[in-house]
């Protein structure tokens, strides 16, 4: 995955993780496991787009790959968790047992 959007799509993962805490959210909650999920995959296989200029003036544009940042996947897998944890522990089981903070 390109850097840029890899770096985007973490910063909206961490956002969507704040806001599913602070409002309790099981729908943003939901959206960002799937962030997660992606995320721990897309690290496979990480590209840096580039460009350069030759001796001859010419301008090159290349996508450089780096496939050795598999190490970090485990971190976006432990987030996977913990936020499917979360959703699970403070307001999936709260609803199965009627329990509701609040009304809508």
């Amino acid at each position: 995955m390109i850097s840029t959007l890899f770096l985007g799509m973490c910063g909206l993962a961490l956002l969507f993780f704040l806001l599913t805490i602070l409002w309790k959210s099981l729908v943003l909650g939901a959206i960002d496991t799937i962030l997660w999920l992606v995320l721990s995959i897309s690290i496979y296989n990480y590209e840096i787009p580039y460009t350069a200029i030759q001796s001859d003036n010419t301008i090159i544009h290349g996508v450089q790959t780096i496939e050795t940042m598999y190490v970090y996947a485990p971190i976006f897998w432990l987030m996977t968790l913990i936020t499917m944890f979360y959703l699970f522990i403070t307001i999936i089981f709260p609803m199965l047992r009627q329990h509701f903070s609040k009304m809508m």
